[in-house]
């Protein structure tokens, strides 16, 4: 087998991996996903991964020769319409040439996220929808208005953990300053109709889906990290309540 398209696979399988690791895929899948990709080619023997949630290292025999391949993953969030594409494509890898999955990769990396404008109006309506459930309907117009304070910090270019901080903050703050200003409004539920904006859900789900499967680092790194959430969102509360004195 000639040692072009050895290597062509090899960056075809570590694209999709990366691609599929960097935007929430847990690493049982991404692992499966690399070996399904390379098994598409008759002369790719025992194909190995080692997938962890910030780092990727794999490796396969062709003829005389042992691929191994390994990069670094930064973490750049969720994007459930890059993890479908990528599942759909990996159905498909059968299929095609190398050539197309080239080109089907290419399409994936070019999904844009949704605009900033969008996922701060869906913030707050996503607050509107948690307090109808929870609260009076006087509260709901501050309560939209929270949601999409605290979109708006949450889709802002800054470490995660600091807006997270900025964005508990906030919807503790201002509920509490209109109250003290004399608007008839539940300050409890205006804040905790804004919390799950912040709860890192797909987070948890990968933790528990990767320690189910065995994957117990990669499990406990992803649950550390939704602890440490879990942190920030107390410490801006915090922060806020000893600040007005709540």
């Amino acid at each position: 087998m000639p040692s072009y398209e050895s290597s062509r696979l090899a960056a075809i399988v570590m694209r999709t991996g990366k691609l599929f690791l960097q935007y929430g895929g847990d690493v049982s899948s991404v692992a499966d996903t690399m070996k399904q990709i390379c098994n598409t080619q008759p002369w790719v023997r025992n194909p190995e991964c080692i997938v962890t949630p910030t780092s990727l290292l794999f490796s396969f025999k062709a003829g005389d020769q042992i691929i191994t391949r390994i990069c670094e993953v930064p973490q750049s969030g969720n994007n459930l319409q890059v993890i479908e594409a990528i599942h759909l494509f990996s159905e498909k890898a059968g299929d095609q040439t190398m050539e197309q999955m080239e080109r089907s990769l290419d399409r994936i990396a070019a999904i844009q996220p949704w605009p900033r404008w969008v996922r701060v109006l869906a913030s707050g309506f996503c607050s509107l929808g948690f307090g109808l459930f929870f609260g009076d309907p006087m509260d709901i117009p501050v309560i939209f208005f929270l949601g999409l304070g605290a979109g708006w910090i949450l889709t802002a270019r800054a470490h995660r953990i600091f807006l997270l901080l900025a964005a508990s903050f906030f919807i503790t703050a201002v509920p509490s300053l209109l109250h003290r200003w004399g608007l008839p409004i539940n300050t409890e539920i205006c804040c905790v109709a804004n919390v799950p904006l912040m709860v890192p859900g797909m987070l948890i789900f990968n933790a528990i889906r990767d320690t189910i499967n065995d994957k117990y680092q990669a499990g406990l790194q992803r649950t550390a990290e939704a602890c440490l959430i879990g942190v920030a969102i107390a410490a801006g509360t915090g922060i806020a309540m000893w600040m007005l004195h709540v």
